[in-house]
């Protein structure tokens, strides 16, 4: 492709030869496989959580210390908790991207999702277990704040507590158990804040842990305000908030394409390609 300086040209001429038009259905191959084999996979996960265990002490320490941005009062007279991601977070569901690609033309079923949530079959991302029980050895309350839907409950509460981590059946402030799931109450939408505001009017919350920038903050943005905000949080990155890689999906390849899924798969392509740059 020597000589081509820009992406919509390398597009144009994969049209003209009719290659952009066959649906990529392995466009999570690379990302999966990276997920379930590469040693540079579990070397990151492992180095968060070891970032987020020399945070906790500082942060248990310091009564001021806040992750949330939604933490609207003074948080010293509250109790400490940690707010957590499930999927890719600590629950590994490679497996369910896995069907994706071999069982679903590598497209993302609602369906085949549901079908390997019920199965209760994800294992831990290696470090998250044994940080979340020494956290929760500590005092912390541990919230799981999951996107995943209401009808998923039972069988996400019983996958997190056969795999070993901490889990509180009651917790304080009507919030019930420490599982917060989208539309359980009306204003929990897929946007994570008004769940983070609930645990936050009642906990101190030490540390935010995620895969997703939605995990932080709302990321319904664009790639360009994504960025610039989350510049502006640059001291928090292994510090308060701490990240998990997840190249498989994600808030970040909706925004490349303006979050419309309506979208052909042959124009979400050419949406991908148009974002890259060669210099």
């Amino acid at each position: 492709m020597k000589g081509f300086r820009s992406f919509p040209a390398l597009a144009a001429l994969l049209c003209a030869a009719g290659l952009a038009q066959t649906q990529p259905v392995m466009d999570g191959l690379n990302a999966t496989a990276w997920v379930q084999t590469s040693v540079e996979y579990r070397a990151c996960v492992l180095q968060a959580w070891r970032s987020a265990r020399l945070s906790l002490e500082r942060a248990l320490k310091d009564r001021r210390w806040t992750a949330a941005l939604e933490q609207a009062s003074d948080p010293r007279r509250l109790p400490p908790a940690i707010i957590v991601d499930i999927d890719e977070t600590v629950l590994d569901n490679s497996p369910g991207q896995a069907r994706f690609l071999l069982e679903g033309n590598g497209r993302y079923s609602q369906e085949l999702w549901e079908k390997w949530t019920a199965e209760k079959r994800a294992l831990p991302v290696p470090g998250a277990r044994e940080f979340l029980q020494a956290a929760a050895a500590r005092g912390v309350t541990v919230f799981y704040i999951s996107n995943r839907g209401g009808g998923e409950a039972q069988a996400t509460r019983e996958n997190l507590i056969e795999q070993g981590f901490p889990f509180r059946e009651s917790t304080a402030g009507g919030l019930g158990d420490a599982l917060l799931l989208r539309g359980e109450k009306p204003e929990w939408t897929s946007d994570k804040g008004p769940r983070r505001a609930a645990v936050a009017a009642h906990y101190r919350v030490i540390l935010l842990c995620g895969d997703d920038l939605n995990d932080f903050f709302p990321a319904r943005l664009s790639p360009e305000e994504r960025m610039a905000k989350a510049r502006s949080y640059d001291s928090w990155w292994g510090e308060r908030w701490i990240i998990l890689p997840n190249p498989m999906y994600g808030s970040w390849e909706d925004s490349l394409y303006g979050f419309d899924r309506s979208l052909s798969p042959q124009e979400i392509q050419q949406r991908k390609l148009k974002a890259l740059r060669t210099r």
